[in-house]
């Protein structure tokens, strides 16, 4: 039996509604959304790569090879996938690191005194590190260098968490001030187009400690600041701020010590959000490098008696980093 078109077009419809409503829909009833294959939902739940061998731990980075590198109990390790723990150097203290060259990691060491414990000092050391362990001083005269920074020209900054310094130390190894703009600075990243310069403010206080939770942003022209600083974000009112990392797309994380909480702040669209909780005491933050996962960040803790160095899949890998 043959319909002519209009006839035709009115049977369609009927089966249409008569299919919608018999399955509760709706005319214009949108997909269900699908989540991307690797997104990922936060916070995301931590785990444990080392947990058990370290009293505390800091600093955190991978070298050009690849290899993990962490300082804690007064020295410097290497962290392999599994999570064995070879003790590589022995220091004063457990500071942040930096990857240096093709093979080395600069060590942040507060050296046998502190401002915390002892008062104003000078006898701070950045050591160069190979993967064989042999140290050499490549920078002294700071008294508590925490977090490292390397610059494109190979210098790098060193900032003082005792203070309000941030040191450049060049590649001969004359150290200069760069700036006091910023009180008691910790982590620092640089923005891809390095017109920028974010640094975590950590304390309001060390004598007592009072801690803080500003992220600072500060202008730079020709690699030089540039006028005052301005607070881009706070994180939680316990934050006592540490350890910076940047992502491939330009957003910054920040471990929160005080809160265990690793944030991420969008400088773009100034969203802040947290990506990790449960992880007392985090301190410093490296995005995955050779073997490990690239798409994730790997921290440690501070906390004492726990030392745990956790990874935490983000989804997107960390930005380049200068060596």
């Amino acid at each position: 039996m043959m319909y002519d078109m209009q006839s035709a077009k009115r049977l369609f419809l009927v089966v249409l509604f008569a299919g919608l409503f018999s399955t509760g829909g709706t005319l214009w009833a949108q997909p269900e959304p699908t989540q991307e294959k690797d997104e990922v939902r936060f916070p995301v739940k931590p785990t444990a790569l080392v947990r058990g061998t370290f009293n505390r731990s800091e600093g955190i980075a991978f070298n050009g090879e690849g290899d993990l590198y962490v300082t804690a109990n007064a020295a410097l390790w290497r962290v392999s996938t599994e999570g064995e723990a070879t003790r590589i150097a022995d220091l004063y203290s457990n500071l942040g690191l930096a990857p240096i060259g093709e093979r080395d990691v600069l060590v942040a060491d507060f050296g046998p005194t502190n401002a915390f414990d002892h008062g104003k000092n000078d006898d701070g050391i950045v050591w160069r590190v190979t993967p064989d362990g042999e140290k050499r001083v490549a920078a002294k005269g700071i008294g508590d260098p925490n977090f490292i920074l390397v610059l494109k020209n190979g210098s790098f900054l060193v900032s003082d968490d005792a203070t309000n310094e941030i040191f450049l130390v060049d590649r001969d190894g004359t150290v200069s001030l760069f700036t006091n703009a910023v009180n008691h600075p910790n982590g620092m990243v640089i923005s891809p187009d390095e017109a920028t310069l974010y640094v975590a403010q950590i304390f309001l206080g060390i004598r007592p400690i009072i801690i803080d939770n500003r992220l600072w942003a500060l202008e730079l022209e020709n690699g030089r600041p540039k006028g005052k600083p301005k607070v881009v974000a706070r994180t939680g009112r316990r934050g006592a701020n540490d350890g910076l990392a940047m992502d491939s797309a330009g957003r910054i994380y920040i471990a929160a010590n005080g809160e265990g909480k690793i944030w991420r702040f969008d400088p773009q669209s100034g969203k802040l959000d947290v990506i990790a909780e449960n992880m007392p005491g985090v301190a410093s933050l490296a995005f995955g490098q050779g073997k490990f996962d690239r798409q994730a960040i790997y921290a440690t803790s501070t906390r004492r008696g726990g030392g745990t160095v956790w990874k935490v899949h983000v989804g997107i890998e960390g930005a380049p980093l200068h060596r």
